[in-house]
């Protein structure tokens, strides 16, 4: 549900505990962890099953614990903690501390989870939708027999990839020799 912060001009979604005074909604994520804990971050794949407004960074956030690298509204607490935090990642094969590699000739692109100031780590890689045209064009009664054939190579769904931004693309060549 949203809620008016102290400042009285900003919102924040949260968590509706059930006591029925404010409107809430449902909102549902699954999630997978890709690989262990490095340097304070770990790697998840989030579903949301619902759209509501900053539903993954909420989850992430208040259901988890575990905010999203570079989310300073849902996340700023931990985030002015971060660069302080102990590291106590260890290999679970070895018991040695992990050590970010880093590939030759990488800079540390503003943004990456090694600068000072992350940028939010959050990206839509896929999105898979009901191709409503066709849809449209069936329920209108608008294509003829002769169509048909037109209409059957027409895709059912709709389906967009879109590339990492490069900060999180330097993240991920950090990080990615330890993901299962």
């Amino acid at each position: 549900m949203k809620v008016l912060l102290k400042d009285g001009k900003t919102e924040r979604v949260v968590i509706a505990h059930p006591a029925g005074i404010e409107a809430s909604q449902d909102a549902i994520t699954e999630y997978r962890v890709l690989g262990p804990t490095i340097n304070g971050c770990t790697w998840l794949e989030l579903c949301p099953l619902t759209g509501r407004k900053h539903q993954l960074r909420v989850h992430c956030a208040e259901a988890l614990g575990t905010p999203i690298v570079g989310d300073y509204k849902y996340g700023w607490y931990v985030h002015s903690k971060w660069k302080q935090m102990p590291r106590v990642d260890f290999e679970q094969t070895t018991g040695k501390p992990y050590k970010m590699r880093r590939p030759a000739g990488l800079d540390v692109q503003k943004g990456s989870v090694l600068s000072k100031v992350p940028l939010l780590h959050l990206h839509c890689r896929e999105l898979i939708l009901p191709n409503i045209a066709k849809f449209l064009e069936v329920s209108s009664g608008r294509h003829q027999t002769n169509k048909q054939s037109d209409l059957s190579s027409k895709p059912d769904l709709l389906r967009f990839v879109a590339p990492m931004p490069s900060h999180m693309k330097i993240s991920w060549n950090l990080m990615s020799s330890y993901l299962v």
